[in-house]
């Protein structure tokens, strides 16, 4: 299912699957001045099939490479419609790892890109990258505006879950990095349109520092990993227990712990 929602001149294509709306999830890809920002999940494939017909888009720009923002890529480049991707995002979508059951359930297996991608180019729309939610995360930033199309830099002041390949640490950094740049507005790909984003960026670069050092805290007093989530943050979440602690709070904390390994 795929619901449009109109932000002046950026369209919001808001999209979820029986499963994703079962445990409260939807993801969005973005349409702005003819180019489409990622591309959604191969489980709304014939919906966002339709829409690249419709639309036909000049270009499409990806943030990162997981399933659901860059599920249709194979799509798109066999419409022939250019793409502008990292090298990294293109890399891994052409050898695409394994997901778990509870990802091919809410999102859908994407397809490996096969197809020949044609290199696009757009005057305003830059790629930057956003490291931190992954290690090929890039945000769009648009500067003639101020608009920020951020792929899942944000997600929301106070996320304490993570995947098993994030660092909160760089994503502080980036937070910090990306707010400098007086963004004006941010379209978000979970939470859609967010207004006044940099004191909000920077809120989240705050909490993520606090909780880094309250984590460190407890590591240092010997606490144990389960301990530590009971203690800070009530317990395990419910995504992390339907995805079997890939996208866990604990995973948070083994963030955090594997961190403090690499500073010695």
């Amino acid at each position: 299912m795929i619901r449009i929602e109109q932000h002046g001149d950026v369209t919001r294509l808001e999209m979820s699957s029986r499963w994703s709306r079962a445990i409260g999830y939807t993801a969005s890809a973005y349409l702005v001045r003819g180019v489409l920002i990622d591309c959604g999940f191969h489980g709304v494939g014939r919906e966002v099939y339709a829409i690249l017909a419709e639309t036909r888009p000049r270009g499409l720009l990806i943030t990162h490479y997981h399933e659901d923002h860059a599920g249709n890529v194979e799509r798109v480049a066999r419409l022939g419609i250019p793409i502008a991707a990292s090298t990294d995002t293109l890399a891994r979508l052409r050898s695409p790892a394994p997901i778990r059951l509870y990802r091919r359930l809410t999102w859908g297996a994407a397809p490996a890109l096969r197809s020949n991608v044609t290199p696009f180019l757009d005057d305003a729309l830059t790629l930057i990258a956003s490291p931190g939610h992954s290690v090929d995360h890039h945000v769009v930033w648009d500067a003639t505006d101020g608009t920020l199309f951020g792929g899942d830099v944000y997600l929301g002041v106070k996320v304490r879950v993570a995947h098993p390949g994030e660092d909160p640490r760089v994503l502080a950094a980036t937070l910090r990095r990306i707010a400098a740049l007086g963004p004006t507005r941010l379209f978000d790909a979970h939470r859609g349109y967010v207004a006044n984003p940099a004191p909000l960026l920077l809120a989240k670069a705050d909490w993520i520092d606090e909780t880094i050092a309250s984590i460190e805290r407890r590591i240092a007093g010997g606490a144990s990993d389960s301990a530590i989530v009971r203690e800070l943050f009530g317990g395990e979440s419910m995504p992390g227990r339907f995805s079997g602690g890939d996208y866990s709070r604990t995973n948070f904390v083994r963030a955090v712990r594997r961190g403090l390994g690499s500073r010695d």
